[in-house]
C-alpha cells in the first residue's frame, strides 16, 4: 500500500478513536458522585502521561538533538508560568455570577475544564507532529507510534470530555470535544503534506514546554477536582491510581516504540 495512503487511513482511524472515546461520557447519565469518580480516574491518566510519557520524551528527544538538563527545566518552568497566567486571566475574566456554593463550584469546574482543553491542545498538537514525522521515516514506524497515539488518545478524550461535563454545559463539551478531536489528525495532515515533518532537534523543546503546561492542569486542577467531594475519597483515590495503572500498561505495552 502506497505510504500516503497508510497515512490518510491511519489519521482517520485516529480520529474515529477520539471521537468515541470523546463522546461516550456524554452518552451516560452520569450522578455529581459518579462525574467526580471519573475525573479521579482522569487525573490518574494524567499523573501517569505527565511522569511516564511527557517528561521522559522531553528529556530523551532534546539530550539527543544537543541540549541539556537545565534547558528542558528552563521550558518546563515556562511552560508551568505560561499556563499560571492563562488560569488567572481565567478565573479574573470570568468570574462567578454570585458567591453562592452551586456558582462558585461552577466557576470552578468551568475553569477546569478550559485549563484542562488548553493544556491537552498543545500536547495534542505534538502527537500529530510525531504521527506525521514517524510515516514520513517509514510505514513501519508510522503504524507503531499510531497504536501507541490510539491507546492513550482514547484514555486522554475520555478524560477531557469528563471535566467539561463537569460543567454541565453539554452543547458546549461537544463544541469543545469536536475540536479537540480534530487537532491532531488536522496538525498530522498539515505536518505531513506541508511542512515536511518537524526539524528533530526542536520536538524535545515542545515536549518541555507542554510538560510544563502539563504539569499545571494536573496538580492544580485535575488532582484536586478528584478529591473535591469528600464523601468519596477513599473511591476517588482508587479511581486515580487505577488511571495511573493503565497509563503504566500502555506504557510497558507501547513504550519501546515511543522514540
Amino acid at each position: 500500500m502506497d505510504i500516503t495512503l497508510s497515512f490518510l487511513i491511519c489519521t482517520a482511524a485516529l480520529l474515529i478513536i477520539s471521537v468515541v472515546g470523546a463522546y461516550f461520557p456524554m452518552a451516560v447519565r452520569a450522578t455529581d458522585n459518579q462525574m467526580h469518580l471519573m475525573i479521579a480516574f482522569s487525573a490518574g491518566v494524567f499523573v501517569g502521561t505527565l511522569f511516564l510519557i511527557l517528561l521522559p520524551e522531553a528529556f530523551h528527544e532534546s539530550l539527543s538533538g544537543g541540549y541539556n538538563e537545565m534547558d528542558v527545566m528552563y521550558l518546563v518552568l515556562a511552560g508551568f508560568l505560561v499556563m499560571f497566567v492563562v488560569d488567572f486571566l481565567l478565573k479574573h475574566y470570568r468570574k462567578s455570577e454570585c458567591d453562592c456554593e452551586e456558582c462558585q463550584d461552577y466557576h470552578s469546574h468551568e475553569v477546569t475544564s478550559l485549563s484542562a482543553f488548553i493544556g491537552l491542545s498543545i500536547h495534542g498538537c505534538l502527537d500529530g507532529l510525531a504521527l506525521a514525522a514517524a510515516f514520513l521515516i517509514g510505514e513501519t514506524v508510522g503504524f507503531m507510534i499510531l497504536v501507541a497515539l490510539c491507546i492513550h488518545k482514547g484514555v486522554e478524550v475520555f478524560s477531557l470530555s469528563s471535566t467539561f461535563l463537569l460543567a454541565g454545559n453539554r452543547k458546549r463539551s461537544r463544541i469543545y470535544m469536536t475540536a479537540f478531536c480534530l487537532i491532531t489528525p488536522v496538525t498530522a495532515l498539515i505536518s505531513y503534506f506541508i511542512i515536511g515533518g518537524v526539524e528533530s532537534n526542536i520536538t524535545g523543546l515542545a515536549f518541555a514546554l507542554s510538560a510544563g503546561v502539563f504539569m499545571f492542569v494536573t496538580m492544580l486542577h485535575m488532582i484536586p477536582e478528584a478529591f473535591h467531594r469528600k464523601n468519596i475519597n477513599i473511591r476517588s483515590l482508587a479511581f486515580l491510581l487505577l488511571g495511573l495503572f493503565i497509563v503504566v500498561c500502555v506504557v510497558i505495552l507501547t513504550g519501546q516504540h515511543v522514540h
